[in-house]
């Protein structure tokens, strides 16, 4: 099971007619359809290292968060096709894991329209 608890959107900001990119920290609209479950694949270990590769399970889900100032943006949270490295050969505290992944184009209705409606 994946569920972030925190979203960060890259924004741009402008201030004296400069703008500057910089990760806002968001509110999640959609309600609890963002938690990608049942994600199978294999784990091995390859030089100390330990190598997760998805392979199947619910791995994407639509999802709307809204910026501080009311702007609402829709994306695909996905790990679909993850190949996840680790930053150590064994699973203890402080172990991280990351990688690679790919966002297919899904046409999909299950984004929040502009009322915040499913």
């Amino acid at each position: 099971c994946i569920e972030p608890k925190v979203w960060a959107v890259e924004e741009e900001i402008g201030k004296a007619g400069k703008t500057e990119k910089k990760f806002v920290n968001s509110k999640v609209m959609t309600r609890q359809t963002y938690t990608l479950e049942g994600i199978e694949g294999s784990i091995k270990t390859d030089g100390g290292v330990i190598t997760f590769v998805e392979e199947e399970g619910i791995d994407y889900a639509p999802t709307t968060v809204q910026l501080p100032g009311g702007e609402r943006v829709p994306f695909l949270f996905t790990v679909k096709e993850l190949v996840a490295k680790g930053n150590g050969g064994a699973f203890k505290p402080g172990f991280q894991m990351g990688g690679d992944f790919s966002v297919p184009s899904y046409r999909t209705g299950l984004f929040l329209d502009p009322k915040g409606r499913g």
